[in-house]
C-alpha cells in the first residue's frame, strides 16, 4: 500500500519544480537542533464538540531529542502533537520524502513536502509539511495515522522571542474513538455526546496553545522528566 502511495506522489511531483526534499528537512532539523532544551509558559484552550473545558495555564519543559513534560493542575485532555513540535520524532528512523511543490501560505513562501515512514508498523501513514523557505521552520503539518485519526497543526512564530520556536500552535483533530481521561477538568455535554455515538460520527475539535516567556538552553536535568513514584 505504501509503495503505491509513494509512486502516486512521485508522479505528481514530477510535474512541478523538483527540489531535494531531504535537504529541506535537514535544514529544519539543523535549525531546531540549536535548541538543546527549553522551558515555556503556555495558555491552553480546548474546543471539543461535546466537552466544555476551561482555559488552562501550564509550564512545558523540553529536552533533546524527545523528552517532554507538562505541569498543569487538573488538565489531561491534550494530544501530545499539540505541545511537541520537535521534528526529531517525525524525521527519525527510515522514511521516504517527496517534494510536491513550492507554494504560498499566509503570505509566506513555503515548500510542501510529504513524509512517509518506511516501516509498515508505524502508526503514522503520511505527513504533509509546509516549510518556510526563508526560516526553515514548519508552518503547517497534516498527519494521518492508523489509530489516532487525523491531525492538522498550524504554527505561528511572529510573536516569539526566538523566531525558530512558535508563539502559537493550533491543532485540529478528528478521531473515530477517544477515551476521555477521568481526571479531566471539564464538563460533558451528554446530549451532544450521545448524539455523536448514535450517528457514529468522529469526534473533532481544536486545541490552541499560546507560548510565552521561553527560556532556552538552561541545561535542564534528565531527572526533571522522570515520573515520580507514587
Amino acid at each position: 500500500m505504501k509503495k503505491i502511495l509513494i509512486l502516486l506522489l512521485l508522479s505528481v511531483s514530477l510535474f512541478g519544480q523538483n527540489k531535494d526534499p531531504y535537504k529541506i528537512l535537514d535544514a529544519v532539523k539543523e535549525k531546531f537542533n540549536n535548541v538543546k532544551d527549553y522551558e515555556v509558559d503556555a495558555t491552553i484552550t480546548v474546543d471539543v464538540n461535546f466537552l466544555r473545558v476551561p482555559e488552562s495555564k501550564a509550564k512545558i519543559y523540553f529536552k533533546q531529542p524527545d523528552k517532554l513534560k507538562l505541569d498543569s493542575e487538573g488538565f489531561a485532555l491534550l494530544p501530545k502533537e499539540g505541545i511537541n513540535f520537535s521534528p526529531a520524532k517525525l524525521l527519525s528512523g527510515d522514511f521516504n520524502a517527496i517534494f510536491i511543490k513550492s507554494d504560498t501560505l499566509k503570505s509566506k513562501n513555503v515548500d510542501v513536502v510529504k513524509v512517509i515512514p518506511s516501516s509498515d508498523s508505524a502508526d503514522v501513514i503520511l505527513t504533509t509539511l509546509w516549510i518556510d523557505q526563508q526560516m526553515s521552520v514548519v508552518r503547517k503539518m497534516e498527519t494521518t495515522t492508523k489509530r489516532n485519526g487525523t491531525f492538522e497543526i498550524n504554527l505561528s512564530y511572529e510573536k516569539s522571542n526566538y523566531k525558530f520556536l512558535p508563539s502559537e500552535v493550533r491543532l485540529k483533530f478528528s478521531v473515530n474513538e477517544m477515551q476521555i481521561p477521568k481526571t479531566i477538568t471539564g464538563e460533558f455535554n451528554n446530549n451532544e455526546e450521545n448524539g455523536r455515538k448514535e450517528k457514529n460520527e468522529p469526534m473533532s475539535g481544536m486545541v490552541i496553545v499560546k507560548y510565552s516567556n521561553y527560556k532556552i538552553n538552561q541545561g535542564l536535568k534528565d531527572s526533571l522528566f522522570e515520573k515520580k513514584k507514587r
